[in-house]
């Protein structure tokens, strides 16, 4: 009997440390992790939700079992606050089964991941956090990992800005012009680190004591400020000073040393006038950057034709016609979660190509409460309005019942601060998985500090031994699966998929093919990795076609197809019909007809959309459609946004540009066909305009002239060809012909030596030598 007691009180001892550290490692690791090798594509996010859903699996089993040896369940404060994440789990869940793409909104987005199985998992934390954490002893713990997890990413930062940073990223901060530390985004940083602010300066002033505390903390803070200001995250920005106001007001009501307050806002701004001064002088590779800066970023936040401001308004206006238009059931359920870019692509339009990104459109409304709406219904969003003013109004009781504030008791005053500036920047972004994680942690530390007086109250569970057993085991048996298939296969699948990325590179593409496979096998319902696998074969198919016969890639690429042919999204259908037009020029010109009922569908339902015209333009032309083909680009050029714009910024001028050069070239090429040389000439001059180094616009005007008999026209127009090109030698080449043409065989024997330098192996140009030589 004694022997069992002290079994079981080590098995307890063993399982409280599980749960505690457990619970540090996720508070601590989970804003580090990032795959900093590159052997995955999503590196920021990946690893964290993997780790933290293996984490909150071992703490939930470690727990579990706690209980099941006890025999009974504690937890303090009311019950009612079980009813209520039960209440708002329910809601998710239930326009998850609703969603307009259920297997999404179940499992995430392959770059989101916002689905109902990692809200589940966010709101278990939450749950095993109140039921777990006892004494003030363990939230200072957390309030300390807080902090030096927040330095670390904080340092990172740092090194970001001084242009260190060792990790390849796809766009280097230096580039960017703003810092994005491991979470990857800078917007996403800002609003992580306004969450952790409220944390070091509680500590700064109710947990450090002594010199060197204090410094370390007083240093966390100033880093964690300059990484939040070169974010350049405006809506963090916002957030900060919510937050910053919050506390001091409440600290001028109730703080025990007002000088603190003086003295605070003192120092703030001490610290902003030397960022700023900082900002002036920056280091020389960020120069270029100019359209980014703290006075630039600062003027921008009151200008409603700035373009992140601009595409916002147009955001909520597209929900408020979303909304209005929704069926009873949508406006009850929801959408489902991230199915929101299938909503926002509808609302496109010509001035969004302005403001932001040409063909670009969100899957977020960058409001929480529009968001709340559109995702999960005015059922979910009364679901979280509940949970939230329940503990709005627990607080107000708790901080009422105080006569006067304690050190402990400060603490929910400045997880509130994070609160306020975590919904201040949620009214004009939204959150991502680190965040998310933040938020119910700061829940949960709220919860406890509301009821760290109170009584524990119990449950005893009344089952037999063989039922804990079976119950336990299940569980475990049901974490192992989804760890498997879940999470050990996801990472497996994505490495397979940066392969296949990396085999693009490789004559055949068989390695696409065969990873891909792997890929998909490991997460067979992943739409994204379905419609890449598709996009990544019809890039590779010339170099298919080469090493197999016609009806063994018509195989393959038909079972592709059968991939994502019942998908009604925006991607998934221009992919098929590119895949059907791509038969259609390789094995069976029937197919074309398939590929121009989806371009057609898509020019209806997405008329400002400028892919499927240049799409379908392309496979006219090869259908020797010119007519078609002008009839098509010239829709085109009236759906573009005016490059006349006077709100449009260089970046997007260029984007624009670009588009409008190809319908040009294009048109002139369909007049080319038909013979009106005239037009063709026109319009390819058009194009020059935009884009006088398009070398491609060059020849085709040297052909007219070739084929008018202008030789020496068309000879100008080679060399200038050749000026911008001199490495090819096609331009050398085309010049010899016309001078061949022209009978000056010294100048044709010429250009031709010149082309035989720069391609010294070309078998056609030794042919061509050979004759030219007779």
């Amino acid at each position: 009997m004694i022997g069992n007691l002290i079994l079981k009180e080590r098995l307890i001892k063993i399982f409280d440390y599980i749960i505690e550290y457990g619970i540090l490692a996720i508070v601590f690791f989970i804003p580090l992790i990032f795959d900093f090798t590159g052997l995955s594509y999503n590196i920021v996010d990946l690893y964290k939700i993997v780790f933290f859903r293996i984490i909150i699996s071992l703490i939930f089993l470690a727990y579990l079992a706690k209980v099941f040896i006890t025999g009974r369940l504690s937890y303090r404060g009311s019950g009612k606050i079980f009813l209520f994440v039960f209440f708002l789990l329910s809601s998710f869940f239930i326009s998850s089964w609703f969603s307009l793409n259920p297997s999404q909104s179940f499992f995430g987005n392959f770059l989101r991941q916002q689905g109902f199985y990692n809200y589940f998992n966010y709101l278990l934390f939450f749950i095993l956090l109140i039921l777990n954490i006892r004494d003030f002893k363990q939230i200072k713990r957390i309030v300390a990992a807080v902090i030096l997890s927040a330095s670390l990413t904080a340092v990172y930062g740092l090194i970001q800005y001084f242009n260190l940073d060792p990790v390849h990223w796809s766009e280097k901060a230096v580039d960017l012009g703003r810092i994005y530390s491991t979470l990857g985004q800078p917007n996403f940083f800002g609003h992580y680190l306004i969450l952790v602010l409220p944390f070091s300066l509680y500590a700064l002033i109710f947990m450090a004591k002594g010199i060197l505390p204090r410094f370390f903390v007083i240093l966390a803070i100033l880093m964690q400020l300059f990484c939040l200001i070169f974010t350049y995250s405006r809506a963090a920005w916002l957030g900060f000073f919510g937050a910053t106001a919050f506390l001091l007001l409440i600290w001028l009501v109730f703080g025990p040393r007002k000088k603190l307050v003086i003295s605070f806002v003192g120092c703030l701004l001490i610290g902003l006038i030397i960022i700023i001064g900082l900002n002036a002088i920056k280091p020389i590779e960020q120069s270029h950057s100019s359209g980014i800066g703290v006075i630039n970023r600062l003027k921008s936040l009151t200008d409603p034709k700035s373009g992140s401001n601009k595409m916002r308004l147009y955001y909520l206006e597209s929900a408020v016609k979303e909304i209005k238009g929704e069926s009873f059931g949508r406006l009850i359920f929801g959408y489902g979660p991230e199915t929101l870019s299938s909503i926002f692509i509808k609302h496109y339009r010509q001035d969004w190509g302005v403001y932001e990104a040409i063909n670009g459109y969100p899957d977020r409304a960058h409001n929480w409460l529009f968001d709340q709406i559109l995702t999960l219904g005015f059922l979910g969003l009364m679901a979280n309005l509940a949970f939230y003013f329940y503990l709005i109004y627990k607080a107000i009781i708790f901080l009422r019942a105080r006569n006067k504030l304690g050190s402990e008791d400060w603490l929910i005053i400045f997880l509130s601060a994070s609160l306020v500036g975590y919904f201040i920047n949620n009214l004009f972004s939204f959150s991502l998985f680190t965040n998310y994680v933040y938020l119910f942690l700061i829940l949960a530390l709220a919860w406890l500090i509301i009821n760290y007086e109170e009584k524990n109250r119990e449950i005893e569970i009344k089952l037999t031994n063989f039922s804990k057993f079976l119950i336990w085991f299940s569980l475990l048996a049901v974490a192992l699966i989804f760890f498997y298939t879940n999470n050990l296969n996801q990472i497996r699948a994505e490495i397979y998929y940066v392969k296949a990325l990396k085999s693009m590179e490789s004559p055949g593409c068989q390695g696409v093919i065969n990873n891909m496979e792997k890929a998909l096998n490991l997460s067979p319902s992943n739409n994204y990795y379905q419609e890449r696998y598709l996009v990544l074969f019809l890039n590779c198919f010339p170099s298919v076609s080469e090493i197999t016969q016609p009806e063994s890639r018509k195989d393959s690429l038909s079972r592709i197809i059968e991939l994502v042919d019942d998908k009604e999204f925006y991607d998934n259908r221009i992919n098929l019909a590119r895949a059907y037009a791509l038969l259609g020029s390789n094995l069976d010109k029937a197919y074309y007809e398939k590929a121009e009922k989806i371009y057609v569908g898509l020019i209806k339902d997405f008329p400002y959309f400028t892919t499927a015209y240049e799409d379908l333009g392309r496979q006219k032309m090869m259908q020797e459609d010119y007519q078609g083909v002008l009839d098509v680009y010239k829709r085109a050029l009236e759906v573009l946004p005016s490059l006349d714009h006077p709100d449009l910024n260089d970046q997007h001028r260029t984007q624009i540009s670009s588009i409008a050069v190809r319908l040009y070239e294009g048109l002139g090429q369909a007049y080319f066909k038909i013979k009106d040389y005239d037009l063709a000439l026109d319009y390819y001059k058009e194009g020059l305009k935009l884009d006088p180094y398009r070398a491609t616009l060059y020849k085709n005007i040297a052909d007219i002239y070739y084929v008018q008999g202008q030789f020496d026209k068309a000879i100008a127009w080679n060399k200038r060809g050749l000026m911008l090109s001199p490495t090819d030698y096609n331009w050398p080449l085309a010049l010899s012909l016309l001078y061949r043409d022209k009978k000056d065989l010294i100048k044709a024997k010429e250009y031709l030596d010149q082309a035989l330098k720069l391609a010294p192996e070309n078998q056609d140009l030794k042919n061509y030598y050979n004759e030219l030589n007779k």
